[in-house]
């Protein structure tokens, strides 16, 4: 799949059955005339205001047809999209527009209301396109120019990258990663993309169900995947259990993707089993998934979940699940990550002489991918692991989280699973603090399962001196109603840090 047959494809798709359904919101449906109507549009107005490819398009990425259609259409015109965060405030999306030196502007006309965004359109002479989400009908999209014309300044432009996206932050500022349309392409080289037995353009009939943003690369994964496709997707704006578990049972979903905190949303809620009967698995991902609250899922629903291993700069999961091999080894491998995909290789090396270390022995992970573009190099992650005799990935934390307290070396991930072992802890998380003594020492951030009330940092802090070990036990706890967390619903450690800074 080349780099131009990548859009190709996408638009192609919207042409085997216009009037069929492509996307649903809310419980209306926009057709594949709506999908080419946004792409053509977009790249009418792109073309004629002199955008060049290559070039940054800005977008306010919402779970949304107009957001999603938006996002094909710039991917088609040969230009990069760049998402912005829709669940900021306005002026943090104008902070980030600023960094970011936008030129190009793609939002909704409701997001437009803003008077931030507005005064930075207007102030910097931006390119603005608003999209109406609005319609009466899913066969039309209007788009228009916005009010700021006259557009003097010139788009950054990054050639032969489809996506700038925001890597999830959890330990510090997100920082913006290129993702190309080669790399793109080749994680979606095995997607029969819209075609029949016979070789004839073929829309797939059950819809996929969008649970992650559009904003990260697990929600982007798989809507991308979905249109090269030509495979209807049903949209959540935002992760609800009713909403999910009426999506599953009405479109008969068999395949869908929860990260650990959505997992865990639906263990809590009051969900009957029967809801989920369609479901042949559940990939999990973005995040490591308790072994427990994996095993007390499928208890419980019987849905088996199949964990995956990936990162924003593989653009997508490198190693993970099957259900072969969940039928072979999922009662010994359980807590595992899975097994390298198809043309990846995994290697562990020993975190201070870079030398590859033998089966068992955990290190720092090396991957190495025909997505990544580098050759044949290999790339260094920030995750210490484990590979077994069997070939299973285990996971045990961030090298780049490693808390060094006075010399004793502290993984965060291991104290935080010791707290969740207490009774009253639904969540935690560990971090670590300087100290003008020790360097630096743990503090924990919980989650109680009955709220901040039902229990004292005082008697935590006293059962963690009873089972771990002394160095582990955190020098302060904070009891939280919510942890705090990105876009991706992982938990935000530099959110975490700030809890005890004030």
């Amino acid at each position: 799949m080349t780099e131009r047959s990548f859009g190709q494809i996408m638009r192609s798709n919207c042409d085997i059955d216009p009037h069929a359904n492509a996307m649903e919101f809310e419980g209306h449906w926009f057709d594949w005339a709506f999908v080419a109507e946004t792409i053509d549009g977009v790249g009418e107005i792109l073309q004629q205001q002199g955008v060049p490819e290559g070039a940054e398009v800005a977008l306010i990425c919402r779970n949304q047809p107009h957001s999603v259609a938006a996002f094909c259409a710039v991917i088609c015109a040969g230009c990069c999209v760049t998402p912005i965060n829709p669940f900021s405030s306005p002026e943090k999306m104008v902070a980030d527009l600023t960094e970011l030196q936008a030129a190009v502007v793609i939002a909704s006309e409701s997001d437009w209301q803003s008077a931030a965004l507005q005064e930075y359109a207007s102030g910097g002479a931006v390119l603005g396109i608003s999209l109406n989400e609005n319609v009466s009908s899913g066969q039309l999209s209007l788009l228009h120019p916005s009010i700021f014309e006259g557009s003097t300044s010139r788009p950054l432009q990054r050639p032969g990258v489809a996506v700038l996206i925001q890597s999830s932050g959890t330990t510090g500022k997100p920082k913006r990663i290129p993702i190309y349309a080669a790399k793109l392409s080749e994680a979606y080289n095995n997607i029969p993309a819209g075609r029949g037995e016979s070789g004839q353009a073929k829309l797939k009939g059950k819809p996929a169900l969008i649970t992650q943003p559009l904003v990260h690369i697990g929600g982007l994964f798989w809507i991308v995947h979905s249109l090269l496709e030509a495979r209807p997707i049903s949209l959540l704006d935002k992760f609800n259990v009713e909403q999910w578990a009426r999506a599953v049972e009405r479109y008969q979903i068999r395949v869908c993707s929860l990260v650990p905190t959505m997992i865990n949303m639906v263990l809590d809620s009051e969900l009957a089993a029967g809801k989920l009967e369609s479901l042949l698995c559940i990939r999990s991902g973005t995040a490591p998934l308790a072994a427990e609250t994996q095993q007390a899922f499928e208890r419980r629903f019987g849905v088996p979940i199949l964990p995956t291993y990936g990162a924003t700069e593989f653009a997508g999961a490198v190693c993970g699940w099957t259900l072969p091999l969940k039928k072979e080894f999922g009662a010994s491998k359980v807590g595992s990550v899975g097994r390298a995909y198809e043309g990846v290789d995994l290697r562990v090396v020993d975190r201070e002489t870079g030398a590859e270390v033998a089966q068992e022995e955990t290190g720092i992970l090396h991957v190495r991918s025909r997505q990544m573009l580098e050759g044949d190099g290999w790339i260094a992650t920030t995750d210490l692991a484990r590979i077994d005799a069997e070939g299973f990935v285990w996971l045990s934390g961030r090298a780049d989280t490693a808390i060094n307290r006075g010399g004793f070396k502290i993984i965060p991930t291991e104290v935080a699973a010791i707290l969740e072992r207490h009774e009253a802890v639904k969540e935690a998380c560990v971090v670590g603090m300087d100290d003008s003594r020790l360097g630096q020492v743990p503090v924990a951030a919980v989650q109680l399962t009955g709220g901040p009330k039902t229990l004292s940092e005082e008697s935590l802090r006293a059962w963690a001196k009873e089972n771990m070990t002394s160095y582990f036990v955190p020098v302060r706890i904070a009891l939280v109603e919510d942890l705090p967390r990105t876009p991706s619903m992982k938990v935000s450690q530099e959110e975490v840090r700030r809890l005890f800074r004030a």
